[in-house]
């Protein structure tokens, strides 16, 4: 019963991704027809399966190409023609019909060379078992990003990449944790800097002031403070957005050896568009929140610590703490995985149906053990750092990377906005991103 629970669960529509989904649909023929064959020194039939999934990422490949090419014309015509003749003209690229859901691509991808490399690292085609999985798709499309990026500084010693953000929790560092000296993704991140792309910490977490990312990215300022390799402009080149899109700072050091992140005064940096937002509707927007989330807590049965917190940009439910007899200590009070999912589902739905909110922007979220509704949004985030680092002429989508853990469609992930304003990577721990990182091949 158990095992048939945590299937359904996991095919709840909410939690999938449909082009990954789709793409493991095309797998799973090969496999299935292949499968027969227990014999792990069958050549032939390796050779076979690795031929036919490695045909299915190459035609991809080619549905990607013709998605760019369709979605570029599309951009064209938009500046002319009114939406009804640019449907008529352009019609639908072949991979919009197929998964009606895709968002933008924004640089080709190699699909087939990932998957021959993924392939050589994990033996995807010698499985007999086990079929492609959700990883197996989720690590080829990381490498086939990668490979872009790579193959174009390679081919024409130029370096596209301008600008890297990241998540924090999850994605830096263990959820609730921080980046101490020890963390290796440090070194990395100087790397970045040291060959002159912007780096930002694109983050939920909100706060006004520099203080709380000071301490929670203490090992990484230190270790740009102190590096010999880096020019003081490429240091400034760090950049924390807090509150997805509401907090902007900028490292600094002085000559009197004091260092860490300055505020950067939000007539600076806001876009254009942000600024037409009415404050009532922001306010409107997260009273209208904190009351749903208050509604919730009690239909739900949360536990009686659980708390609310209202920030000026955000409102939030977090789990407090309890005396616990048995540890003699105070332990933070666990919310369940579908209590989570249920408020922010619920959260997002009414809020869509909300005025003042339909005015504006914002994201609601499950961190994994709080639940948040920020306003803006991770895909702002980007764009933010993309015009303030070079305001003549802003920094493309395709000339951007975000690295998160949270790109489920709907609802519950905040970085899934982040694909409309840049290329992104899809890991699942810190540890993966210290991975991918070593691979962009920066020395």
């Amino acid at each position: 019963m158990s095992s048939r629970y945590r299937v359904e669960y996991h095919l709840k529509s909410h939690r999938k991704d449909e082009f990954v989904e789709w793409i493991k649909g095309l797998l799973a023929t090969p496999f299935v027809l292949h499968a027969v064959s227990h014999d792990v020194d069958d050549l032939t039939t390796t050779q076979r399966v690795r031929s036919q999934y490695a045909e299915i990422f190459k035609d991809i490949e080619g549905l990607v190409s013709n998605k760019i090419d369709f979605d570029s014309r599309n951009g064209q015509l938009e500046e002319n023609d009114d939406s009804e003749v640019k449907y008529d003209l352009i019609g639908k690229s072949r991979l919009n019909q197929l998964v009606p859901s895709i968002g933008s691509f924004f640089t080709e991808l190699p699909l087939e060379k990932a998957f021959l490399w993924e392939d050589s690292q994990r033996g995807i085609s010698e499985r007999r078992m086990v079929a492609p999985s959700f990883n197996d798709v989720r690590r080829i499309l990381n490498t086939a990003q990668l490979f872009y990026f790579a193959d174009k500084r390679k081919k024409y010693h130029y370096n596209q990449l301008k600008l890297v953000t990241f998540d924090g929790d999850v994605t830096l560092y263990d959820d609730g944790g921080s980046l101490d000296y020890t963390n290796p993704v440090i070194p990395y991140i100087v790397k970045l800097l040291q060959n002159d792309i912007r780096v930002g910490i694109v983050t939920a977490a909100g706060y006004d002031e520099p203080s709380q990312y000071e301490r929670r990215l203490e090992g990484l300022i230190v270790a740009v403070h102190d590096s010999s390799s880096l020019s003081l402009e490429q240091k400034h080149n760090l950049t924390v957005m807090g509150g997805e899109s509401n907090y902007l700072f900028r490292y600094y050091e002085n000559e009197d050896n004091k260092f860490g992140f300055r505020t950067i005064e939000q007539d600076e940096w806001i876009l254009s568009h942000m600024t037409e937002w009415d404050q009532s509707d922001v306010d409107q927007t997260l009273d209208f929140a904190e009351k749903t989330l208050r509604s919730l807590k009690d239909r739900l049965h949360l536990p009686e610590e659980t708390a609310l917190v209202r920030k000026k940009r955000a409102v939030g439910i977090v789990p407090g703490e309890r005396y616990d007899p048995v540890a003699q200590r105070r332990v933070h009070v666990k919310l369940e995985r579908e209590q989570l999912e249920e408020v922010v589902l619920t959260l997002q739905a009414t809020l869509e149906t909300f005025p003042p909110a339909r005015r504006i922007k914002f994201s609601c979220f499950d961190g994994g053990s709080d639940v948040w509704c920020d306003i803006g949004g991770k895909d702002l985030g980007l764009r933010v750092l993309q015009n303030y680092y070079s305001p003549e002429d802003p920094i493309r989508p395709s000339q951007t990377l975000h690295v998160g853990d949270q790109f489920a469609p709907v609802g519950s992930a905040n970085d899934f906005k982040a694909r409309l304003a840049g290329c992104t990577l899809w890991i699942a721990s810190p540890a993966e991103t210290v991975f991918f990182l070593s691979r962009l091949g920066f020395s």
